[in-house]
This record gives structure tokens, sequence and C-alpha cells, in this order.
């Protein structure tokens, strides 16, 4: 059964490396940078200027883009790095998907559906543990260096793997047993996951896009 969840998990991922990877945080595009630039009275550069400005140049709110290595295996690490925001919608998306069905057996009554979520999950906690080693590639290995915001996106991202695999286990348990306390158990380790996860996508998504990335 393992064996077969890891082929199903690693077919699932193999779409993710025939398309051109994302660029991780550190390298996404500012685009806040003109309209702070507005704000402060000064012109927005222009597309032959931008060429001239230093890489390191920091735009407030956001992350600041960092020199490529040139080693290999630090070319390398950051290549692996810049698959981190397609890889993490991944077990995003299973986790979401598996509250939504748990929601839906408990109200249609159809305990059948259980089976599917915990495919579901397994593919979800892998696929985090996978998210997380790419995170801590795309954002350096240093938490010295960091920003608060960085910080807690990393340190969140992490705990996130962990309530993902426990999650899972207590799924297994709640199926072998079937009792009042085992699924009181895993329903609130997957409430928290799915919780856990929306807040370090905000945190994602300011480190990207500005703390104010979602006002209305």
């Amino acid at each position: 059964m393992r064996t077969r969840l890891l082929a199903l998990f690693l077919a699932m991922l193999l779409p993710l490396f025939l398309t051109a990877p994302a660029r991780a945080h550190k390298d996404h595009p500012q685009p806040a940078a003109a309209a702070a630039a507005a704000a402060s009275g000064t012109p927005a550069a222009s597309p032959s200027m931008a060429g001239a400005m230093p890489a390191h140049t920091e735009v407030p709110g956001h992350m600041a883009a960092e020199p490529r290595p040139t080693s290999f295996t630090g070319r390398l690490v950051d290549w692996l790095g810049r698959w981190h925001p397609s890889v993490v919608h991944f077990p995003i998306a299973l986790f979401i998907v598996a509250g939504a069905l748990e929601a839906w057996a408990i109200v249609r009554r159809r305990p059948s559906m259980l089976e599917t979520t915990r495919i579901l999950l397994a593919l979800g906690a892998l696929g985090a543990l996978v998210a997380v080693a790419l995170g801590w590639m795309a954002m350096g290995w240093n938490l010295a260096e960091d920003e608060p915001l960085e910080t807690a996106h990393r340190l969140l991202g992490s705990t996130i793997a962990g309530l993902a695999l426990v999650t899972w286990w207590a799924n297994n348990r709640f199926l072998r047993r079937r009792g009042t306390g085992a699924g009181a158990l895993y329903g609130g380790l997957l409430v928290l996951t799915v919780l856990a996860i929306a807040v370090n996508g905000y945190l994602g998504g300011a480190l990207i896009h500005g703390a104010d990335h979602l006002a209305f």
C-alpha cells in the first residue's frame, strides 16, 4: 500500500518537473515598487534603468533579491529552491480537499468517502515534506539573517509539515478504531492543519507582494 501511494505521489509530481520552474520568494518581481515610488514622489524606474539597478535593491515590505551562487552545489540548491512556489500548492490543495470531503462525508453520512481522504492525506503529508525542504533551500539556512516575517513563514511551514504527518497518522488510527476519541483527535488535527496552511499562505503572499496584498 505504501509503495503504491509513493508511486502515485511521484506520478502526480511529474507534471511539475515538465514545466519551467517558478522563481523562489527572493526572486519574485516586486509589483509594489511602482506604487511605493509614486507614494514617495520618486519617479518609477524605466525598463532601461532597471538593468542599471543593483540586484540587491530592497523594496520595503518585500524580500530582497540576492546574488546567484557560483558553485555547482550552490546553483543546484538555488534551482531546487525556486520550485517551492509551485510544489507548495500541491499539499495545500490536497489538505483543503481532504477537509472538504470529511465535512461532506459527515453531512451526507457516507463513510465510504474516508478511504479517498486517507489517500489525499498521505500524498499531502509527503508533499508537505518536499515543499518544506524546497522552502528552506529557497530562503537559505541562516535564520539569523531572516526578517521576522521570513522567520514566521519558515517556522510555520516546517510546523505544518509535522502537523500533516501527525494528521495522516491520526486518520489511519481513526479508520482502524472508529472510536469517538480517535475521531475527535483526527478532526481537530485536520482543522488545525488547514487553518495553519491558510495563515502561512497569507505570510507567503506577504513576502512576495507586501503585507497588504489582500486589502479589499
